[in-house]
C-alpha cells in the first residue's frame, strides 16, 4: 500500500503542496502600494532554498526572487525574499504594484525531484488618485429649423441671413410642372386650332 504514494512522488506535475507547504491563496494589493505574502513550510524543509514564482502552471511558472539556503533577503526588481528559518516561514514582499502585477503566483520550495509549491492568487487594486478615462458617445441630434447665422457688416450692424429656399423652390417647381406647364400647352393647343380652322 505504500508503493502507490511513493510512485505519485515521482509523478510529473505531482505534489503534495498543502501538506508540505502553505500560505493565503489570495492576496489583494493597491496599485503603486506593496503587498507581502507569508508561506509556512514544514521544518523538514529547513535548509532548501525558497522561491516565488510567477505563471497559472506550476510546472512552467517563471521564478521572480529565490532564496540561498540563509535567512539573508535577496531582492530582485521590486520583489524581495527572506527566510525566516526559526518560525518556518518565508516572506515575499511585492512593491511599486502595478495593475499588469495581477496573476497567479506559487510559493515553492527547490528540492530534488518535484518542488512542493503553493498557488496564491494576486489581485491588484486600481489606484484612485489615477483618473480612468471614460468615453461616452451621444447620437447627434438633427433639427429641421433653418440655420441662421449672424454677422457683423462693415458697420458693425447685425444681419441675419434669411433661411435656405431649397425646399421652397423645389415646391414651386413641381406646382410649375403639373399645373402651369399643362395649363400652358392647352392654352398653346388651342391657339394652334383656332388658326388652322381659320385657315
Amino acid at each position: 500500500m505504500w508503493l502507490l504514494p511513493a510512485l505519485l512522488l515521482f509523478l510529473p506535475g505531482f505534489s503534495t503542496a498543502k501538506d508540505q507547504i502553505t500560505g493565503p491563496s489570495m492576496v489583494s494589493g493597491q496599485e503603486r502600494g506593496s503587498l507581502t505574502v507569508r508561506c509556512r513550510y514544514d521544518p523538514h524543509w529547513k535548509g532548501h532554498k525558497k522561491y516565488w514564482c510567477r505563471g497559472a502552471d506550476w510546472g512552467t511558472c517563471a521564478t521572480l526572487v529565490q532564496t540561498d539556503t540563509s535567512e539573508k533577503l535577496v531582492e530582485k526588481n521590486r520583489v524581495s525574499i527572506r527566510d525566516n528559518q526559526t518560525d518556518f516561514i518565508f516572506v515575499v514582499t511585492m512593491e511599486d504594484l502595478r495593475t499588469s502585477d495581477a496573476s497567479i503566483y506559487w510559493c515553492g520550495i527547490e528540492r530534488i525531484g518535484n518542488d512542493p509549491g503553493f498557488k496564491v492568487n494576486v489581485n491588484i487594486d486600481p489606484d484612485p488618485q489615477i483618473p480612468v478615462l471614460t468615453v461616452t458617445t451621444t447620437a447627434p441630434v438633427l433639427t429641421s429649423t433653418p440655420s441662421t447665422r449672424e454677422n457683423t457688416g462693415n458697420h458693425g450692424e447685425t444681419q441675419t441671413n434669411p433661411p435656405t429656399w431649397s425646399l421652397l423652390s423645389s415646391i414651386y417647381f413641381l406646382i410649375l410642372v403639373f399645373l402651369e406647364l399643362p395649363l400652358l400647352l392647352s392654352m398653346l393647343s388651342a391657339v394652334l386650332w383656332k388658326h388652322l380652322f381659320n385657315v
